[in-house]
């Protein structure tokens, strides 16, 4: 019989065992192989690319230091490898408690050079109302339609939305679920969606988690881009 898994470390490797990211190897933009790279500018981007993930894990570590309790410590890092499949390489922003930002796969680290902008952001401990959600997660997704006049000229159409995701406890009774209730209808009026994730479904997945989260988010966004995009298309 397997130990189960005692700390975050442990669960969150057992995850990357099973759900392995391909985020790193997305950073690897210079491929050998391809006509007319330069082996050796292949392995001076390797280098500096895994430079970049060695300094970037560190600003992930310390963005959990700062998270209260093993559950948003776990959930954390689970988040961040789930967004970088919904996104494209460099637009991943994450917001620490502090609200410091980092860009966790940003190809345009390089200095002197600005941050690319983002178009999925995760916010931690973010203030709404008389509430402090745990995660906040905003996506935005852009479609382009032909301009009428112009078809070689497109037009940008972009809908954003945001989800909460909240860590709730297995033992709760029936005032905590009034509260519940009351909280999620405060968060869902202005505007975010809102996922529970309970601390069992956490410890036994983290990342499949996290990935479902994601994917309510970015299915939903999309769908409104895409038909405000065609309503658009439509338009006399």
């Amino acid at each position: 019989m397997k130990r189960r898994p005692q700390d975050w470390k442990e669960r969150f490797a057992r995850s990357m065992e099973t759900h392995p990211s391909p985020a790193l190897e997305d950073w690897r933009w210079a491929r050998e192989g391809e006509g007319g790279v330069d082996a050796r500018a292949v392995d001076a981007a390797w280098d500096l690319v895994t430079l970049h993930a060695s300094a970037e894990a560190a600003k992930l570590h310390h963005a959990m230091g700062l998270l209260e309790g093993p559950l948003r410590q776990t959930l954390l890092p689970a988040l961040v490898v789930a967004a970088t499949r919904w996104t494209e390489v460099g637009t991943l922003k994450v917001v620490d408690v502090e609200g410091k930002a980092w860009w966790p796969r940003d190809l345009s680290f390089v200095p002197g050079r600005d941050h690319l902008e983002p178009d999925m952001i995760i916010e931690c401990a973010r203030e709404l109302g008389r509430s402090v959600l745990d995660f906040v997660v905003t996506y935005r997704h852009t479609v382009y339609v032909a301009n009428p006049a112009d078809e070689a000229d497109l037009w940008p159409v972009q809908r954003e939305r945001s989800l909460a995701l909240l860590l709730d406890s297995d033992i709760g009774g029936r005032q905590q679920a009034r509260d519940q209730r009351a909280r999620d209808l405060e968060i869902q009026q202005e505007g975010l969606l809102v996922i529970h994730v309970s601390r069992s479904e956490l410890w036994q997945d983290p990342i499949g988690t996290a990935d479902e989260a994601m994917r309510t988010l970015c299915e939903s966004t999309r769908f409104d881009a895409e038909q405000a995009a065609s309503e658009a298309d439509q338009a006399p």
